[in-house]
């Protein structure tokens, strides 16, 4: 078995030795691969290893060198924001601080890098600054293109919406301090036009810079405060021009934001900005108008002050669509205790003129009117226009291209209103004419020179009432009391010597009126002269003194007529008035509260008063009837009754009608000599009339009015002759009747007014002698236009050959007067 297996085993352990063999050629080759690696370790992999370690760390160097470089940028950074914040270029310069911050945050883990972080904050901060510096700059001159620069540095910083807050504060730290220089310059001005050289040199020794800004105010010398008050409007009005030039800016440019949330809220704050902005504006000229006291200024400069409030109440509108009550309300009181004391004191330098008015005509053009005057001026450069007792603007004063301030150019043209003012009415308004007729045959107006003192006062109660809108019902009345009170002075001194009272009961009420609402009385002219009429009611405060002739008008002279040419002129020019009243009737209703209106209308068409009114709206509107033209045509009647009835030597004729036989028995053909007296008398009148007015041709009206007084001075002189007549026949009446056709056949021949006064007042008398009994006592009855001397004289003529008769009718006669009493 063993021998058997020998050779297998044989195989099987040669085998052996051969794998021996070859583990240990293999492990004799694994050996020298150990040791060529190690040589190969040795000479190769050791250099190589070195280079890639040596390349490693070059790169490494290579990125700590662009560190480095990017570091030293960092340090560099500062100075170049600086060189673009000096080139203005704001976007620019915050976006490379932006940059600079996510770079630095990049690189913070060097220790150098926080420091420069550190300072790149404060860059930012400091280009923050000078984004406020700029933005403040914008609130006093803006440019657009700047500040879109501005505003696209804010969007890359986020803060666009706290800018426009920023805005705003700028927009009210720039006013206040704008108006503080202004006001600071200003008062020290004031300090140049001291009198008192102590007092100058106190005051210039104070140190205006320290004064807030209600302080300055009330160091305004006088003679500066309207020209402060135009230079400090002016300078509000460029702050809300810059306002509304950025408020455009931004809607230009919000209208292309997607977003509609940011973009409402940025047109909710400028909004917001406009009305804060326009308050301050408002509390600036309030305290500069409630610290001083308006009773230093003149008219013109009163009136110069309201124009420019009313500017401002306009550019308030246009700006921020406000009322502005804090500035009417500003000036509403003060300009009504100016007003009061104003129109008290034209009262009384009006009756001053008055006093000593010449009554010569005032040379003027044919088609002279108020709008001529200077004072109207300002009604045709307004275009006055009301809507709802408000007077819209046709003005912009923010138009893009608007360089002039509104004030400046109004200021001009207030000056040189007021310097052609000073040098009397311009050679437009009218020119000298001495003759009566004009060219084409055109009438002059009769104009005295207080006439137009008058109606240039007219023109700045009206220029009252277009800037006092709150009160201009009452400007209204105070000028239609100028009016009233020159109607009532014109009445006094040429129509109350006339000795038949020839005022028509309208006029009569009128003059009535005016005495208990304008005039003092006697008695309250004492008290008022004795102490201080301020102690008393306000109306006697209103109230004004007759006006007492100073010059001698030779109202007495036959020569003249008894004044005629001075009547004329003073009666014509009232007349005049009137009507250019009512030629300013549309622009009264224009300046007059809608609900005021209805009011005006009655005063110019005089109808019946509504119950509803209350009882000061009544005597208001009571005292406007006074203005209307029939009234001042009533006028003339008293006035040139009195030439008629002086020039009628009325005693004379009488004397001669009681010379003349009336008993007669037989009817005469031949008329009686006091009739031709009479016709020479009246053909005297007429040639004076011609002579009196020459080189004038005298109205037509003025001429018919006087030879209608004259006419029924005669008929009442006639009437008084006949009346005086004792005994008579039917013969005698015949003799009165054909006297009587006479006077009216001649008297046509005489005179061109058509038709003659009626003369039933003495026919009726003449044939009431022919009437029986019972027709005279029912004639008596009937009749009220006779005198009861002129009656009983008639009952007497009538009853003398019957005692019974004269007795019945003189007993009906007192029983008929006692009745009427």
């Amino acid at each position: 078995m063993i021998h058997q297996k020998q050779t297998h085993c044989a195989d099987e352990l040669s085998k052996v030795l051969e794998l021996q063999e070859n583990l240990d050629t293999a492990l004799e080759t694994c050996s020298n691969g150990r040791i060529q690696i190690h040589q190969a370790r040795n000479n190769l992999t050791t250099a190589s290893l070195g280079l890639l370690a040596h390349y490693r760390r070059q790169h490494h160097i290579m990125k700590i060198t662009k560190s480095l470089k990017t570091i030293q940028t960092l340090g560099k950074m500062n100075e170049r924001v600086q060189e673009l914040l000096a080139e203005q270029s704001y976007a620019a310069a915050i976006q490379l601080i932006v940059e600079g911050q996510h770079v630095a945050s990049t690189y913070k883990h060097f220790n150098c890098v926080a420091q420069l972080s550190s300072r790149l904050q404060d860059t930012m901060e400091f280009a923050e600054e000078q984004l406020d510096v700029g933005l403040s700059k914008s609130c006093k001159e803006f440019d657009s293109n700047q500040y879109g620069k501005l505003q696209l540095a804010f969007a890359l910083l986020g803060k666009q919406s706290a800018a426009l807050d920023q805005l705003n504060l700028h927009f009210a730290s720039g006013l206040h301090q704008e108006t503080l220089l202004l006001l600071q310059k200003y008062a020290e001005l004031s300090c140049l036009n001291l009198t008192s050289a102590t007092d100058a040199d106190l005051k210039l020794s104070t140190d205006y810079h320290k004064f807030q800004f209600h302080e300055l105010c009330k160091c305004i010398d006088s003679k500066l405060y309207v020209t402060c008050l135009c230079e400090l409007s002016t300078c509000l009005w460029k702050i809300t021009v810059n306002y509304n030039q950025i408020h455009q800016w931004h809607t230009d440019h919000l209208q292309f934001e997607s977003n509609p949330v940011p973009t409402a809220l940025f047109e909710q704050k400028l909004q917001h900005g406009r009305a804060r902005l326009w308050q301050d504006v408002q509390m600036k000229i309030r305290t500069l108008l409630s610290s001083f006291d308006v009773w230093h200024l003149s008219t013109d400069e009163l009136l110069d002050m309201l124009d420019i409030v009313e500017t401002l109440v306009e550019m308030g509108k246009q700006f921020c669509q406000s009322n502005s009550e804090v500035l009417r309300e500003s000036v509403r009181q003060q300009s009504i205790n100016y007003f009061r004391g104003f129109h008290r004191g034209k009262l009384d330098e009006l009756r001053v003129f008055l006093e000593n008015e010449s009554w010569e005509q005032c040379p003027v053009r044919s088609n002279f009117n108020v709008f001529h005057l200077i004072e109207f001026r300002f009604l045709n450069q307004s275009k006055l226009s009301f809507s709802n007792f408000e007077a819209p603007s046709n003005e912009n004063f923010y138009l893009m291209d608007s360089v002039t301030s509104p004030f400046s150019s109004r200021a001009t043209s207030s000056s040189e209103e007021r310097l052609i003012c000073s040098s009397g009415i311009s050679d437009s308004s009218y020119e000298c004419n001495d003759d009566r007729k004009t060219e084409g045959g055109s009438v002059v107006p009769l104009l005295a020179n207080t006439t137009l003192s008058v109606l240039r006062l007219f023109g700045r109660y009206i220029h009252f009432m277009h800037l006092l809108k709150t009160i201009a019902f009452d400007v209204l009345i105070c000028l239609n009391q100028l009016f009233d009170y020159y109607l009532y002075a014109v009445y006094k001194i040429f129509g109350t010597s006339s000795p038949v009272d020839a005022t028509s009961p309208k006029l009569r009420a009128v003059l009535m009126k005016i005495e208990e609402t304008l005039i003092l009385t006697t008695t309250l002219e004492t008290v008022s002269s004795t102490e201080d009429t301020a102690a008393f009611s306000s109306s006697i405060g209103d109230k004004v003194s007759r006006p007492k002739v100073s010059l001698p008008l030779q109202l007495d002279h036959p020569n003249q007529l008894y004044g005629l040419k001075l009547r004329l002129i003073a009666a014509e020019s009232v007349i005049f008035l009137a009507r250019q009243l009512e030629l300013l009737r549309p622009n009264l209703l224009d300046l007059i509260p809608p609900s005021k209106e209805s009011l005006l209308h009655q005063f110019f068409s005089q109808v019946c008063f509504s119950e509803f009114l209350s009882q000061k709206f009544y005597i208001f509107i009571l005292s406007f009837l006074s203005q209307t033209t029939s009234v001042a045509h009533d006028l003339r009647v008293p006035i040139f009754s009195v030439v008629a009835h002086k020039h009628l030597d009325s005693e004379h004729i009488i004397n001669m009608m009681s010379r003349v036989q009336w008993e007669v028995k037989e009817v005469m053909s031949q008329h009686s000599s006091y009739v031709d007296y009479i016709l020479q008398v009246l053909n005297d009148y007429d040639s004076s009339l011609l002579r009196v007015c020459y080189p004038q041709t005298l109205p037509a009206d003025i001429y018919n009015i006087l030879w209608d007084q004259v006419l029924r001075a005669c008929y009442h002189v006639l009437l008084d002759g006949f009346s005086a007549v004792r005994k008579c026949t039917n013969e005698g009446r015949a003799l009165m009747q054909l006297d009587l056709r006479h006077f009216q056949v001649k008297v046509e021949c005489f005179t061109r007014l058509r038709p003659l006064p009626d003369p039933s007042i003495v026919e009726t008398y003449i044939k009431a002698y022919y009437l029986p009994e019972n027709a005279l006592e029912k004639w008596i009855q009937e009749q009220t236009e006779y005198s009861p001397r002129q009656m009983m004289n008639l009952l007497q003529c009538v009853s003398q050959g019957s005692k019974k008769l004269r007795l019945n009718l003189t007993s009906f006669m007192e029983d008929l007067d006692l009745n009427r009493r």
